[in-house]
């Protein structure tokens, strides 16, 4: 009888299962999932936004970002074009939205004629909703 009482025990501690590597191996794959993102969703595109004292958030909304860096580079939607590539996408993505906001971002050393250029092709376009992204100062 003591056999068989001494097997019984030996079974019931090799039928349990360690949970701790596994939990481990979770929490490790979790903070490289966290730590991957973060530089995931960090914009490539590096520009100092002009400042304003009544800057408002537009968080939520669906727009079409245009960014004229420093250099004059263009980017729609974080995709380099030039100004009549510019124009042809926001011409289809205005026809598949018309509600769509157009937001400009651009970088306050930029020449100012590039802005300008930009800012007649959106008007060209009969684009009615345009937004100039700044960032709140004093």
């Amino acid at each position: 009888m003591s056999l068989r009482h001494r097997a019984s025990e030996e079974d019931e501690i090799l039928a349990q299962i360690n949970v701790i590597p596994l939990v481990d191996v979770s929490l490790v794959l979790l903070i490289i999932f966290i730590v991957t993102v973060s530089h995931i969703l960090t914009p490539s595109i590096r520009i100092n936004l002009p400042q304003s004292t009544r800057a408002s958030s537009m968080s939520g909304m669906e727009t079409i970002d245009i960014v004229i860096s420093n250099e004059g580079i263009i980017y729609l939607n974080d995709e380099i074009v030039t100004m009549k590539e510019l124009e042809q996408k926001v011409a289809v993505l205005h026809k598949e939205n018309p509600e769509e906001t157009v937001v400009i971002s651009v970088d306050k050393a930029t020449y100012f004629q590039r802005v300008i250029d930009a800012l007649d092709l959106l008007n060209g376009l009969g684009i009615a909703k345009l937004d100039i992204r700044t960032v709140k100062g004093n």
